[in-house]
């Protein structure tokens, strides 16, 4: 847990982080910023956004026992959600599961909560998203008992926290520029993914692309304009609500880090703001280019 950040005028010098064993300094050249919330940008006083209405997290859940040879389709199981899904106490209504193939067990991913950075507010809400995945097993055995009327909960997930708090960075990426495609001279990454905004308890925004749609992240996305040795990766990059929702999954996410190291090796002790784009583009080709 990180509980004090040293900081120069331009420049993080080091964190100091709690562990069980007690506290630990790590000093370093430079810094990527992957934690999710934004944790070390905000504790070093960084500029940092948060969404304007609450961003839903998910708390999924293992369940076994499934006779997934009966189970529904995908459509039917959506549907009867929907129509149930107020008699159990559900906030949100649609869901799916994802079924292992000859294990009789099934992810489930059927609950909305919310994500909030309080400890104690978050620990809270993990405790209400335990009850609300619960009620989806209540739903599936009562709807569904040929498929998971046996069905019991194995394991509980962490609480999923799609987007919580991001940092203000060179260059905000908009919901339009996903749609576009816009290709950017400093881009580091590329993905597909629809823009899948969870901003309503009931359900969610999913916009699919066409076939041969990509678009990308910027570099100027991930680099906070305050600093010369941090840059961002994951879903704390800077983006609005909706373009976030289409960047923040894992595979982007992987090359945003993937970039961020090569970018701090390539300016050692200097800025990560006069980074050599073309070196860099070389390093990270196969993260961009179709």
């Amino acid at each position: 847990m990180i509980v004090g950040v040293t900081r120069s005028t331009d420049r993080i010098d080091a964190v100091r982080f709690a562990t069980r064993y007690g506290s630990i300094d790590v000093t370093a050249t430079g810094f990527v910023d992957a934690s999710g919330d934004a944790a070390l940008a905000w504790e070093a006083g960084l500029a940092c956004r948060l969404p304007e209405r609450e961003i839903y997290g998910s708390q999924q859940l293992v369940v076994e026992h499934v006779d997934e040879g009966r189970r529904p389709d995908a459509e039917e199981l959506a549907a009867r959600i929907g129509a149930k899904a107020e008699a159990f106490g559900l906030h949100r209504q649609d869901g799916l599961a994802f079924f292992f193939p000859d294990r009789g067990t099934a992810v489930l991913n059927m609950t909305h909560i919310e994500a909030p950075l309080d400890p104690i507010a978050a620990a809270d809400a993990q405790i209400r998203g335990k009850e609300q995945a619960d009620r989806a097993v209540a739903l599936l055995r009562a709807e569904f008992p040929e498929a998971f009327g046996r069905s019991r909960v194995r394991s509980y997930g962490f609480p999923g926290r799609r987007q919580t708090r991001w940092v203000a960075a060179v260059h905000q990426l908009t919901v339009d520029e996903v749609r576009a495609g816009t290709r950017f001279p400093d881009a580091v990454a590329r993905t597909a993914w629809p823009i899948e905004l969870h901003d309503t308890p009931q359900g969610y925004v999913w916009e699919t692309f066409g076939p041969d749609h990509v678009h990308y992240v910027p570099l100027r996305s991930m680099t906070p304009p305050d600093v010369h040795n941090v840059l961002v990766a994951g879903r704390c990059i800077d983006g609005d609500a909706a373009a976030l929702s289409s960047v923040r999954v894992m595979g982007p996410c992987a090359a945003e880090g993937f970039a961020a190291a090569h970018v701090l090796d390539l300016v050692g002790k200097d800025s990560v703001h006069d980074v050599d784009l073309g070196a860099l583009a070389e390093r990270v080709a196969e993260n961009v280019e179709g």
